[in-house]
């Protein structure tokens, strides 16, 4: 058990422990917000990933990568085409899945490449979307040693993943031209509703957009655009979403789904009809906002500072 352990995202010391999930401690920073789940001894590797239900699940679903682009990835790209019109941009996409949102930018124009430590997921995508030469485990240092740069480089979902985000946020930071982009996505702690995902060993972080902030400012990047979603059909679709678990939490969201056939139908239905349910909803989304409640994305964009 710790006593205290340094926030990494404002750097304070003495984060406090406010109760266990699991063989999980929880410590939060009281300054920034930020939650941290440690574990002595267990570490999250990409067999956890490649082996878990959901994911393997994921892949079945989303034969069309379309049906995979949310909220925060539409945010990005709108950001991407008023910033670069003429789309020469070098991106790298970090923690890509099955490079869905790389296929997604090099169908706007964009010379973009993702890597991932999901291998299965990799196949998937260089089998299924035309990306053998675009997609690749690589880790950051590989490409750092090959001397790569690139003018944006994006995360999404990917730090609440992580035990040592800092490190991976400072590799990236190296891998950015001066004045490149960084675009993270998270969820948001302060969500309204609280789904079995946000939990260890899933996720191992919370962030609040307090403490995203702080922590990007830490690793040398200037903020430059936050927000934070709200989104009645997310909050719905997940909440029914788990009666449809098991509670045995064997998976990394929380329990495999009952019925293996009828989840997957229901979510091809979900996501084949999700910009309906955006564009039907968007007065409540709008009013939920206004009075602060938040579910489940938020994301910042940060400019990488001059040394």
């Amino acid at each position: 058990m710790l006593n205290q352990i340094a926030c990494q995202c404002c750097g304070l010391n003495g984060m406090k422990v406010i109760g266990h999930t699991g063989e999980y401690e929880q410590f939060l920073c009281e300054s920034c917000g930020y939650v941290r789940f440690f574990h002595i001894s267990k570490e999250v590797g990409h067999q956890l990933y490649e082996a878990d239900a959901d994911y393997n699940d994921d892949l079945v679903v989303a034969t069309d990568y379309v049906d995979l682009i949310q909220w925060n990835h539409k945010q990005a790209l709108k950001y991407l085409n008023k910033k670069f019109p003429s789309r020469d941009v070098a991106l790298l996409d970090i923690g890509c899945f099955n490079g869905f949102f790389v296929r997604k930018l090099l169908n706007s124009g964009y010379d973009a490449i993702g890597i991932d430590f999901n291998n299965k997921a990799l196949n998937f995508g260089k089998s299924n979307y035309g990306l053998e030469d675009r997609i690749s485990n690589k880790t950051l240092k590989q490409l750092l040693s090959e001397g790569s740069q690139f003018d944006v480089v994006t995360m999404f979902e990917v730090i609440e993943h992580l035990e040592d985000f800092p490190l991976v946020l400072s590799d990236a930071h190296k891998l950015l031209k001066p004045g490149g982009l960084l675009i993270l996505s998270t969820p948001n702690s302060r969500m309204f509703w609280r789904p079995d995902l946000d939990f260890p060993p899933h996720h191992l972080s919370r962030f609040t957009p307090k403490s995203l902030a702080s922590c990007v400012v830490r690793l040398g990047f200037t903020p430059l655009l936050s927000l934070e979603q709200t989104s009645t059909f997310d909050l719905i679709r997940n909440y029914i979403g788990s009666f449809f678990r098991h509670k045995d939490r064997k998976s990394m969201r929380g329990g495999e789904f009952r019925s293996k056939s009828l989840s997957i139908f229901l979510r091809r239905i979900a996501n084949k009809s999700k910009g309906l349910w955006y564009f039907l909803l968007w007065p409540v989304d709008m009013i939920l906002h206004v009075i602060g409640i938040r579910y489940i994305g938020q994301m910042i964009i940060a400019k990488k500072r001059a040394v």
